[in-house]
């Protein structure tokens, strides 16, 4: 009866995992949707020559 009594259990908790969703998947996904900012239209700019070095 043990055993009965933790499948019950077992089942019983699972539908709590479950039950609460009421969120559509593509609402969720538009959370996580990455935009990128930079380089979209081509490669970026090539970044500054570095500073002579001091004394010359």
């Amino acid at each position: 009866m043990k055993k009965v009594y933790l499948a019950l259990l077992a089942v019983f908790l699972n539908m709590f995992l479950f039950s609460c969703t009421k969120e559509d998947v593509a609402d969720t996904e538009m959370l996580y949707h990455t935009v990128a900012t930079e380089g979209d239209d081509g490669n970026p700019p090539p970044p500054p020559p570095p500073p002579p070095p001091p004394g010359e």
